[in-house]
């Protein structure tokens, strides 16, 4: 179930406030490695934390799977360490350099990830941060949080690396009607990825409307071709694997070039 976006607004902008009165160095929106975190917090001896926002309903994986994308925000963007904020958490869950966190304990989480790293002898080789491209791919595809990998690990830094940066409508966190929105994002987006993996009718919906746009779709599938529905089984998918998702990596940003 896609989260509701005027939530995901309102917690980004406690967290930036938040950021803020603490006098913290932050950037938003920017990229970073073959990230889109909604923030970059720089410490006073140059360490890197990405902070990503997330406004999910609480359930029973709501914790693993913040965990999980903690670790794909800092593989990903080749930060120091990573932070989940979301209210799908009750309290803080931290590692040396990986924190989970509600907004409550957002400072006391990056203090303790901040000291952890200034005890690092290592030297120190900040990544480049970047403006957000311009030019938009859609991802079109289920909400599961066993998806979360072909959206951050395949493709985000597929289009990132074709000058573009992937939407999907749960990540994109503009307030208002969800259905209106979506269908703002493919009308803005140069090419729709969709990943029709179980047949979800929300990616089947979208990819009508993209097609009758004569939006160019890319589709894939994790699970059997032969179950998908007649009108999309014929159409070039490629096939990828839960676990695999840098391979698709590859393969996308190959096809995101011929669109963008």
């Amino acid at each position: 179930m896609p989260i509701e976006p005027q939530d995901h607004l309102a917690l980004e902008a406690q967290v930036e406030k938040t950021l803020r009165d603490a006098g913290i160095n932050y950037q938003r929106d920017m990229v970073v490695g073959k990230a889109r975190p909604d923030f970059v917090v720089t410490t006073e001896k140059g360490d890197q934390i990405v902070v990503e926002v997330k406004a999910w309903e609480v359930s029973p994986d709501s914790t693993a799977r913040a965990l999980n994308q903690a670790h794909r925000y800092k593989e990903m963007s080749k930060a120091n360490a990573a932070v989940i904020v979301t209210s799908a958490v009750l309290e803080s869950i931290a590692s040396a350099v990986i924190a989970v966190t509600p907004i409550g304990g957002l400072i006391n989480a990056l203090a303790g990830l901040t000291s952890n790293l200034a005890q690092s002898k290592k030297s120190r080789h900040p990544q480049p941060v970047q403006l957000a491209p311009k030019k938009k791919v859609f991802a079109s595809m289920p909400f599961a949080p066993q998806y979360d990998d072909t959206f951050l690990v395949a493709i985000d830094p597929a289009s990132l690396v074709n000058g573009a940066i992937a939407e999907r409508v749960d990540h994109n966190g503009t307030a208002g009607p969800v259905v209106p929105q979506i269908k703002a994002m493919i009308e803005a987006a140069k090419v729709v990825i969709a990943d029709l993996s179980d047949s979800r009718p929300n990616v089947l919906h979208e990819i009508g409307y993209a097609e009758g746009l004569q939006k160019p779709v890319i589709q894939i599938c994790c699970t059997l071709q032969a179950a998908l529905p007649f009108n999309v089984r014929n159409n070039r998918t490629i096939q990828y694997a839960i676990g695999q998702t840098a391979r698709l990596r590859k393969i996308l940003e190959t096809e995101i070039k011929k669109y963008v």
